[in-house]
């Protein structure tokens, strides 16, 4: 009680945040370690911060796997820890365990009108996550969400269309070919030393080097198990390097970030186990060059319309600089490389994901949601 005799003001009312963590990608542990880290450190004087995972809102999706159905299934009964398995990213075991324990199925939160979500803050990676498709949802539903919108996230993700937008607007992009059967010999076009992918997928996944041309079939039938599509690319060597870029109407680059890894490249572990790899923040490169490459990371942002954050994957050689992809949902532990950037030009963790929700809820009032 005041000592006027009124009632003591009430706290503001939190901003209820739904996190988007887990999902049927093949990067569903990932995501889920930086859901814990997402939760744990939005600032918890101003947000209440639930875990969903969209795994349940797709039970009766015919692309899911036997074990991703018996999971959906199991996060809709209200069961808790979901076995992945198999082997859990090195260091990030604690993390995804504890994601694990505390989600909600997606289905539940998204339709409780007794505590309706403010924001979703999209921390899922690779397919049903980065492509679009959850995105569109959360728009249908009206609900406000971090990072880009459908059509942004959709040309990102489909590593060819990307391509193509960026060369329209004249940067340059490995060369490389799409095939979608080990022995087609349109592959045999490209002359290794090459890099072969899945057309659609995160964090490495699917991905090999090819120094000889008798491995180039068994590579691409490595990535067909991920996607009907695989890219067979050029392989540039170089200095990696990548660009993260935040903000919305003015977006901004954010310190170069240089990749030296221990692995032939920088492939899934190399990205997510515990001293595979030393990213090296700001890269160690002329200033003249660190202003190139911060330069083709905004161009290519704005031309995909990416809002909110990106993250422009980049490989230096001599005069050639040249975009190899661009992440709309770049990683968002506390160590992956746009926190390490931010962190870098001044902004810690904490607020860097604060930021990213008002601009989210930004984007809602613009559009008068």
């Amino acid at each position: 009680m005041s000592l006027s005799g009124g009632s003591a003001p009430r706290p503001p009312r939190r901003i209820r945040v739904g996190v988007l963590t887990g999902g049927a990608s093949a990067e569903r542990d990932i995501s889920l370690a930086a859901g814990a880290q997402i939760q744990r450190s939005l600032p918890a004087d101003r947000y209440e911060v639930v875990l969903l995972d969209p795994l349940a809102l797709m039970v009766r999706n015919p692309a899911l796997t036997d074990d991703q159905r018996g999971q959906a299934e199991a996060l809709l009964k209200g069961g808790g820890r979901l076995d992945p398995g198999h082997e859990l990213p090195k260091g990030l075991e604690e993390e995804i365990e504890s994601a694990s324990k505390a989600l909600v199925p997606a289905t539940r939160a998204i339709t409780d009108d007794a505590e309706p979500l403010d924001v979703v803050f999209i921390s899922l990676y690779g397919t049903w996550g980065e492509d679009g498709r959850i995105q569109g949802l959360l728009d249908t539903l009206g609900l406000p969400y971090t990072g880009s919108g459908v059509l942004a996230s959709a040309l990102a993700m489909d590593k060819v269309m990307a391509k193509t937008v960026l060369a329209a607007n004249g940067i340059d992009v490995p060369r490389g070919v799409v095939v979608t059967r080990p022995d087609d010999p349109l592959a045999s076009t490209i002359p290794p030393p090459l890099f072969v992918k899945p057309v659609q997928q995160g964090s490495s996944v699917g991905a090999s080097i090819v120094a000889r041309a008798v491995d180039l079939e068994a590579a691409i039938a490595g990535a067909l198990r991920f996607d009907t599509r695989a890219l067979v690319e050029e392989r540039i060597v170089g200095t990696e390097l990548t660009v993260p870029v935040i903000g919305n109407d003015e977006p901004i680059a954010l310190p170069v970030v240089e990749i030296v890894t221990k692995h032939a490249f920088f492939d899934y572990s190399a990205k997510y186990d515990a001293g595979e790899s030393e990213e090296i923040v700001p890269a160690r490169i002329p200033a003249d060059v660190a202003k190139r490459a911060q330069g083709l990371g905004l161009r290519a942002h704005l031309a995909l319309g990416c809002r909110g954050m990106s993250r422009t994957d980049l490989i230096w050689v001599g005069e050639r600089m040249a975009v190899l992809e661009v992440n709309t949902i770049p990683g968002m532990t506390a160590n992956s490389l746009l926190p390490k950037a931010a962190r870098a030009a001044g902004i810690p963790f904490g607020e860097l994901l604060d930021r990213l929700v008002q601009w989210a809820l930004e984007d809602a009032r613009r559009r008068g949601r």
